[in-house]
């Protein structure tokens, strides 16, 4: 086989095993943020999100059930967009992307999943963590 033929198989081989990587992803249940990402979700939780998100009175509660039911199988890309272009409600889209990473971080954790070592990815990667509704 000449070079350039060893070359075009090496990049489909290499092509192949990333799409298989990111095909592959991970769940909310291995540990894909960390405490202190979580305790930073909180403290930006309690400033902008709470009064509205607490008790459900003029949005939903983002923990229980009810949620997981809701975004089971959905990835935390689409949350993310979600909180970026419609929260919170008086101010859309001022959150910056680490408040709002902070705040996922936040509400997986308050949902009972285990923090890991690292922090989220940025929002790009997202699509590749999904939400489960068993822990």
């Amino acid at each position: 086989m000449s070079t350039r033929g060893t070359s075009i198989l090496c990049g489909v081989a290499m092509l192949a095993a990333v799409a298989s990587a990111q095909s592959s992803g991970s769940t909310v249940r291995d540990g894909v943020y960390s405490a202190e990402q979580a305790k930073r979700g909180r403290t930006t939780y309690d400033g902008k999100c709470a009064s509205c998100h607490d008790g459900g009175t003029m949005g939903p509660e983002l923990w229980g059930e009810a949620f997981l039911a809701n975004w089971n199988g959905k990835n935390l890309n689409a949350f993310f967009t979600r909180i970026q272009t419609t929260m919170p409600e008086d101010a859309p889209g001022t959150l910056s992307e680490n408040e709002a990473l902070d705040v996922i971080a936040y509400v997986v954790q308050t949902n009972g999943f285990p923090a890991g070592e690292k922090a989220l990815p940025p929002a790009r990667a997202l699509s590749t963590v999904t939400f489960v509704s068993n822990k």
